[in-house]
């Protein structure tokens, strides 16, 4: 049995059980947990910084992209190895994180703290690139208070080798590995956990794809453009190791640093509130939204926790919650409900053409349900199809740039409502 695998933080001195040699699988279901919990974490902060990118063609937007896409897979991965082991993934109540915040159980003087915020240079350079950052030649596996995501995941592989007992790879009767998740050319094979070396295989994805690998006698800091790093990935023989790195291919860390270098073409950006809060909003359509986008959100957080349970949630019935729910939400809902959200003022009669713009919270609510979801877009479209903003008499150019502004975003509302009501449909 797993028993409160969601509350890794809770676990006092976590790794010294997966670590003691006592062969307590509880530990090691709850650091996979961790694990999962940690993948996750990520992702808001990553589309928060995605979503304010204007320019969609640009090599930041695109790069940023393919690590919000193979941070999915990294997802699919640990869900597969908690099951593997006996656990059950956990990401809505309190495995679900609340921004800003750390990275969960890491050292919280070598981490950087993670917010959501407008994509910048620094924040490529100084959040997203340090949480990538791969660990040191021969630095040492940690758990508790880890420095690196590489250090947690190799003291989780080698609990893992250390477990003595016939049961570990015993699966949960009520969980269901995923390895039909297809992420196009981004991601990789999800890996069915069933021994160690499966096992193993799934951690050195998780960790190559992300941190990669600082080879022994290199620095830290590479000199040349695609030089020091190691890139990893399915080569043309079939065979899971190093490849020639393209952007694309690179590492999480490596792909940070190129956008973070390359200010000269860097995208512009919209200028949002950092680490919104729903009461920062005094704009009731920006409230409005933002509360429409936390029950998408929420919405996603249960569609992929039931997505690796074999036990049918109620709320999606028969259809599958990947591809039937969690997969239209984040390719038509979110992207449509933050796109909005980022073009309306967040106080009450500031200027729309400079901001402060809101932008979505992440909030949890374990209350959301698609019928909600669909009466909060309907309310966003009635209020953005209220008369326009004031502007000063005669002034026609503005006038005629806020109608078209608003046709434009009932457009993208609209098209986040028609998602929703197929999700309702299906």
């Amino acid at each position: 049995m797993m028993a409160n695998a969601s509350s890794p933080a809770n676990a006092m001195g976590l790794f010294s059980r997966v670590l003691g040699g006592n062969n307590d699988r509880e530990a090691l279901q709850q650091a996979a947990q961790l694990a999962l919990q940690v993948e996750f974490t990520t992702i808001p902060a990553y589309l928060s910084a995605l979503y304010s990118i204007a320019q969609p063609a640009s090599n930041a937007y695109q790069l940023l992209r393919s690590v919000v896409v193979e941070e999915m897979f990294h997802l699919n991965q640990a869900a597969n190895l908690l099951i593997g082991i006996g656990g059950l993934p956990k990401l809505t109540g309190d495995a679900a994180p609340s921004y800003p915040t750390y990275l969960p159980k890491a050292n919280t003087a070598t981490t950087p703290f993670i917010g959501l915020v407008q994509a910048s240079t620094d924040v490529f350079a100084n959040v997203f690139a340090a949480i990538e950052a791969p660990a040191p030649p021969l630095a040492p596996p940690q758990g508790d208070k880890y420095d690196t995501i590489a250090q947690l995941y190799e003291a989780l592989r080698r609990g893992l080798h250390s477990y003595t007992g016939s049961d570990l790879f015993q699966p949960n009767p009520d969980g269901r590995q995923r390895i039909d998740i297809y992420l196009g050319k981004f991601g990789g094979k999800p890996v069915n956990v069933t021994d160690m070396a499966s096992a193993d295989l799934a951690i050195q994805q998780i960790v190559q794809q992300g941190e990669g690998h600082a080879p022994f006698g290199k620095p830290l800091e590479p000199k040349e453009k695609w030089g020091t790093y190691n890139y990893y990935g399915m080569r043309t023989d079939g065979t899971y190791g190093p490849i020639i790195g393209e952007p694309l291919e690179s590492t999480h860390f490596v792909k940070f640093r190129t956008i973070a270098l390359d200010t000269a073409n860097f995208p512009k950006t919209r200028a949002i509130v950092s680490n919104p809060r729903l009461d920062d909003f005094s704009n009731k359509e920006a409230r409005q939204k933002a509360q429409s986008f936390n029950t998408a959100y929420s919405i996603l957080l249960k569609a992929l926790e039931a997505t690796f349970h074999t036990r049918p949630d109620p709320m999606f019935g028969a259809t599958d919650p990947y591809f039937g729910v969690a997969l239209p939400l984040m390719h038509d809902v979110m992207p449509s409900l933050a796109l909005s959200l980022m073009s309306t003022p967040a106080l009450e009669n500031s200027d729309p053409d400079t901001g402060p713009y809101a932008a979505p919270t992440f909030t949890y609510r374990a209350d959301a349900d698609l019928k909600e979801l669909g009466k909060g877009i309907a309310a966003a479209i009635g209020l953005v199809q209220q008369a326009p903003r004031p502007v000063a008499a005669g002034d026609r150019v503005r006038a005629t740039a806020d109608t078209q502004e608003r046709i434009a975003e009932l457009h993208v509302l609209l098209r986040a409502a028609d998602a929703v009501e197929r999700l309702s449909q299906a």
